[in-house]
């Protein structure tokens, strides 16, 4: 079962880990288990003492088709041996990629590549501010694009209360100046994003949104909301920045955008795009991207050594051509479907005092009456119900994240049966979380 973060864990592994690396993990969200997994296939993970879990985790969102999908990897063994990283010209398999997101993606015509969805965030920033002059960055309470300074704002749950502000800063180290140029807004709250707007509108360089929210679970933009963004923008000249890392090559292969038909400036992607090989990227405009340069006062400069490495690359043409030969899509949606639907029969017949929304192949389980609608009141979900309800799946080998507001999905390679599996232990989970 998982463990609180600071709470000492048995396994040998960890303790060595401690050792070398803070906390024994070079990402935060690895704190709070026992687990140490050695092996993944398709829709499972085993940890070091031989327990089969089925994933829905999945790294938070990369793995797509299947933990170590054969495809991909002999893809990524036959780039390694023919050509590896240059460092001179496009790389082998670049342009092909960024042809395939061109076709599929509404909001791209031209692509630029990177290593994660931080790096690209931070350069969407660079790009917005290059095309319009201005330092201000719009975005909304409780979601997450990244570690840059530029956006690691609003989004923090330590000192979250009814009242705190929107604009504090999401982790120690970050340029106070930098923090006051961020503006954030409730998500879902029409006359707050035109109040924004009508004080600071001048002033904008860039507006960040999820088209769909997976920072705080899975909390959709209520009708016509997205619309005003686009049109608020537009009018006051501001750069519409949607971060699809989660919901790029996953929601569906053009991302949220050709589901919702909202069209942003630029799209800042990643996780799903490679099955979990390290690529990221910015796409966009011709107009917003023909900033985009290098070593100039006047364009923004992407620069990276293992920027389009022909690992990631070979990855990411293989899981897309994939996607589309293997009707990807249908499966996950209808997969998904069945899961939400499973869950949403099981919290009826328990009386649990919960709801479960979602997306595509993702889901959430808030306990609280009804689904949030913003950050605040996902926040509410009741973070003891949950914690046995996690701890109850963990025990029965149903690997989801161990904190209230995670979204959590399946992949390709889960099958019907897995979910009708994990669905009898959710029935089990509900029960100890009333307990």
């Amino acid at each position: 079962m998982s463990t609180a973060p600071d709470e000492p864990n048995q396994s040998p592994v960890w303790d060595r880990a401690r050792h070398v690396v803070p906390r024994g993990v070079s990402s935060g969200h690895r704190v709070g288990w026992r687990q140490v997994f050695v092996r993944t296939s398709g829709a499972y993970v085993w940890d070091e003492d031989g327990k089969q879990y089925t994933d829905y985790l999945n790294a938070w969102g990369p793995i797509v088709l299947g933990h170590c999908d054969p495809r991909v990897n002999e893809a990524v063994f036959r780039a390694v041996s023919t050509c590896d990283l240059t460092g001179v010209g496009p790389q082998a398999g670049e342009y092909q990629l960024a042809e395939k997101i061109c076709e599929v993606m509404p909001s791209a015509e031209k692509v630029a590549f990177c290593t994660s969805g931080t790096d690209a965030a931070m350069h969407a920033v660079h790009v917005a501010r290059a095309t319009t002059g201005r330092l201000k960055v719009l975005k909304f309470h409780g979601t997450y694009h990244g570690w840059s300074d530029h956006v690691a704002v609003g989004s923090s749950r330590s000192d979250l209360t009814a009242e705190s502000h929107l604009n504090t800063p999401n982790g120690g180290g970050l340029h106070p100046a930098v923090v006051a140029d961020v503006v954030v807004v409730e998500w879902n709250d029409a006359q707050g994003l035109r109040d924004a707007f009508d004080q600071h509108g001048q002033e904008l360089a860039a507006a960040f949104a999820e088209g769909y929210v997976h920072s705080f679970g899975c909390v959709p933009a209520q009708p016509g909301f997205l619309e005003l963004l686009r049109e608020l923008c537009t009018r006051h000249g501001v750069v519409l920045v949607f971060d699809e890392v989660k919901t790029g090559f996953r929601a569906a292969i053009g991302g949220y955008q050709s589901l919702c038909g909202v069209t942003p400036d630029l799209t800042v992607f990643g996780k799903a795009v490679a099955n979990g090989y390290s690529l990221a990227g910015l796409a966009g405009s011709d107009a917003a991207m023909g900033h985009l340069g290098a070593y100039s006062k006047t364009e923004a400069t992407i620069d990276g050594t293992y920027n389009a490495s022909p690992y990631a690359l070979a990855a990411a043409n293989k899981t897309l051509e994939i996607m589309e030969s293997d009707d990807i899509f249908g499966i996950l949606h209808a997969r998904g479907e069945r899961m939400r639907g499973g869950i949403e029969k099981a919290i009826a017949e328990t009386g649990t005092e919960a709801v479960v929304v979602g997306l595509g192949s993702e889901w959430c389980v808030y306990f609280r009456p009804e689904a949030p609608v913003n950050f605040r009141e996902a926040m509410q979900s009741d973070g003891e119900r949950y914690a046995r309800y996690h701890a109850s799946l963990l025990s029965q080998g149903v690997l989801e994240p161990a904190f209230p507001t995670g979204d959590r999905r399946l992949n390709a390679a889960t099958t019907e049966e897995d979910i009708d599996r994990t669905l009898e232990c959710v029935r089990v989970a509900l029960q100890a979380a009333a307990a």
